[in-house]
């Protein structure tokens, strides 16, 4: 998909990559969680920051220029950020960056 190769996706998943390890070796929810909080907040305190964005036009498929993602929840994004760290091979999360450009990233193997 064209929105995986986007900056601020590739850069959510290089963030996720990296606390991966240690998302995997928490044995506790509560530590997973927290890790996944601290994915979320390195996304959004990026230079620009990111956004996690949701498809609100109800279609499973959707093109960005349609202007139908809006900024997800806060439990939202805990929800895909705990999502891309259970999956084995990968995964992709949609988030935007404050200057407009929305971005769609995947974890690499």
């Amino acid at each position: 998909h064209f929105a995986n190769n986007y900056p601020g996706n590739l850069r959510f998943r290089r963030i996720a990559n990296e606390q991966k390890p240690h998302y995997i070796a928490a044995a506790k929810r509560k530590e997973k969680r927290s890790i996944a909080l601290g994915v979320i907040m390195e996304v959004q305190s990026s230079d620009p920051p990111g956004r996690f964005l949701i498809d609100s036009s109800g279609s499973k498929i959707s093109v960005l220029s349609d202007g139908v993602w809006e900024v997800a929840s806060q439990d939202k994004a805990l929800e895909k950020v705990l999502h891309r760290m259970r999956e084995k091979d990968g995964g992709d999360c949609l988030i935007n960056t404050e200057k407009g450009a929305q971005e769609k990233e995947s974890v690499a193997p």
